[in-house]
């Protein structure tokens, strides 16, 4: 992300240090809610699918902690860049990684994330990540991660749709009891995890060890 009007990477003059990797921004982990619309989101999915590898960036408004409203300005955009080239003000950023991963750049720090109080990495590959910009107790500012949730939902009828149950044998090899055992530990964790991002996840890597052990590296 680069916010590139008048070639200025910092166009509201952010004097006061930012810290991206902060111990009390830590602890305050996903205490916060941001709610977005289903109708912004889907038209947010809906830009990145067009966009394909390329990047896209938009600025939103935020009341009561839902967004109410997203605009997109003029801008220039690559498969690793997006240069605004008109400033809308706003009270945060959303730009696409496309296939690349939901996370901050160096570059979307020096010149994007710095300028909003919230900034929503979207990412085709691994969902989306969201941080708020907060005043810090040493009077410096930092990054608090928020979690996102998606509201006024469509109405869908699930009820046509069933898991298929895993048939065992009656006596079920203590080996497997084991397996299965441990694979249920590994999901509740995994059903529990609120980041969205699978890839690389220990967890999800594991509990794909045991499966392949249990029914076999094809399922």
């Amino acid at each position: 992300m680069n916010n590139s009007q008048n070639n200025a990477s910092n166009i509201l003059n952010v004097n006061i240090k930012n810290y991206t990797d902060c111990g009390w921004c830590s602890d305050k982990t996903n205490e916060e809610i941001l709610n977005i619309p289903w109708s912004i989101w889907s038209q947010w999915l809906f830009i990145s699918q067009r966009m394909g590898k390329r990047e896209w960036g938009a600025i939103f408004w935020v009341k009561d902690n839902t967004i109410t409203s997203f605009k997109i300005p003029k801008q220039e955009v690559t498969s690793v860049e997006c240069g605004f080239k008109e400033e809308l003000g706003g009270d945060g950023i959303i730009h696409s990684h496309h296939d690349m991963g939901a996370f901050h750049s160096s570059q979307d720090d020096a010149h994007a994330r710095n300028l909003y109080q919230y900034s929503i990495v979207l990412s085709n590959s691994e969902g989306s990540i969201c941080t708020k910009r907060v005043k810090l107790p040493c009077g410096a500012f930092g990054y608090m991660q928020v979690r996102l949730r998606i509201i006024d939902l469509p109405e869908v009828d699930f009820a046509k749709i069933g898991e298929k149950k895993r048939e065992f044998l009656a006596e079920q090899p203590e080996k497997e009891m084991i397996q299965q055992a441990q694979f249920d530990e590994l999901q509740m964790q995994c059903e529990e995890c609120v980041k969205s991002d699978c890839h690389g996840c220990e967890i999800f890597l594991a509990m794909q060890e045991i499966e392949a052990g249990m029914f076999g590296a094809g399922i």
